[in-house]
This record gives C-alpha cells, sequence and structure tokens, in this order.
C-alpha cells in the first residue's frame, strides 16, 4: 500500500503518525504521477485532494478519519482505537470538533497567508479563541488523557492544533494556548509520543519552508 501525502497537510500527517505509531508497512510518497491540483489527479482519486491511501489492489481510499479508521479496523495488533462505546464517541468527538470546528476558524487566518489578502485579526482571532475554549472545555469534560493511551483522535486533533500554534504567530499572538489550561497539559502530553512529535516536526518544517518562500 501507499499513502500519497504531503508534509504541510494536518490531514496526511495524521495519517503518517498513526502508520508510524502502528509500524505498518505502508510506503509515504508525494503524489507525483498524476500530480496533485491537477484535473488528472482529480480524475483518478474521487476526493481529488490528499491523504489517499492506495491499497494493493489498487483501489483507493480519501479523507483522512475515512483512512485512519480503515487502518484501525484493518491492522489491529496494535490499536489506537477504543473497542467501547462511549470510548468510540469521545474519540469521533475529538476529531469532528478538530475538523468541524477549530480548522474553519483557522481558515481565513491561513487563507490570508496563502494568498497576502487583508484579514481582520481582531474578528478572526476571537474566533479562534472561542474554538480553542470549546476545546478546553471538551477534553475537561472527557476522562483524563493522562489516564489513558494515545489514540487517533488525540492524533486528529494534534495536527489542527500545531496550525492554530503557529498561525496566530505571524500576527503578533504568541503563546496562545496559555489561556486553555486543559488543552495547553493535553498538547504538552501528546508530544510526548515519538510519532506525533515526529509528525509535528515535519509540519513545521514544511510551514516554516513556504513561509519562506513567500518572503522571497
Amino acid at each position: 500500500m501507499q499513502l500519497l501525502s504531503s508534509d504541510f497537510s494536518p490531514y496526511s500527517t495524521r495519517v503518517r503518525i498513526q502508520i508510524r505509531k502502528k509500524g505498518l508497512p505502508i510506503e509515504i510518497v508525494a503524489p507525483t504521477s498524476p500530480a496533485l491540483r491537477t484535473p488528472e489527479f482529480a480524475d483518478k482519486y474521487p476526493m481529488g485532494k490528499i491523504p489517499v491511501l492506495v491499497l494493493d489492489d489498487g483501489t483507493s481510499l480519501g479523507e483522512s478519519w475515512a483512512i485512519m479508521e480503515y487502518l484501525e479496523a484493518a491492522f489491529d495488533q496494535v490499536s489506537l482505537r477504543p473497542t467501547d462505546a462511549l470510548g468510540i464517541a469521545h474519540i469521533n468527538m475529538l476529531a469532528r470538533y478538530a475538523d468541524l470546528h477549530l480548522s474553519p476558524a483557522l481558515f481565513p487566518m491561513f487563507l490570508s497567508l496563502l494568498t497576502g489578502n487583508s484579514v481582520d485579526v481582531d474578528k478572526e482571532m476571537a474566533n479562534i479563541e472561542k474554538e480553542l475554549n470549546k476545546g478546553d472545555k471538551l477534553l475537561a469534560s472527557l476522562p483524563d488523557f493522562r489516564q489513558r493511551p494515545l489514540n487517533i483522535g488525540d492524533i486528529a486533533l494534534a495536527t489542527n492544533i500545531l496550525f492554530a500554534i503557529e498561525t496566530p504567530k505571524l500576527f503578533g499572538r504568541e503563546n496562545i494556548l496559555s489561556s486553555y489550561p486543559v488543552l495547553n497539559d493535553w498538547w504538552q502530553w501528546v508530544n510526548q509520543d515519538a510519532a506525533v512529535e515526529h509528525g509535528m516536526h515535519e509540519m513545521s518544517t514544511a510551514f516554516n519552508a513556504y513561509l519562506a518562500s513567500k518572503a522571497r
């Protein structure tokens, strides 16, 4: 199998972390033929974006959470998914929060970095802080993360949180997690995992390289 991936993508990164954490024999490659963002890529892979998991028979899966769920079901020797109904609900809450709440709040400021267009920083920062406050309350409402193993919900959230930390820095807001003690403690905890730390380093490196290229 192959994972079509980019270090810059939080959604690709979460799958790479899972693959490494589980020790799966999946080759991680950049999409080249066809190349990403081409009509040929969209024709071959229905979702038209990465990550894409190409299975042994040549068929493919798109969408990071669907891929992660598949890998847990197909390779359960090292499990990163709870087996009880409540635990499964909890990891889905973390993933849904990351993708449907936090990510949309980050998008306007991130788009401003990509395009160079101006943005109402105060307004967008207020939206981000609203969602970080929501995430802080969510984690506080769940069983103590320190008393359980890392799971795919944590992995899915971690990659989005990295952008929630790094993007506001470029608009003058340092240490944004300092106002959210549970989320901040969780962030320190999740980065103690070697596979997570590796993925965060790849994302940070790619993010900084992109910013450097825009500054030229």
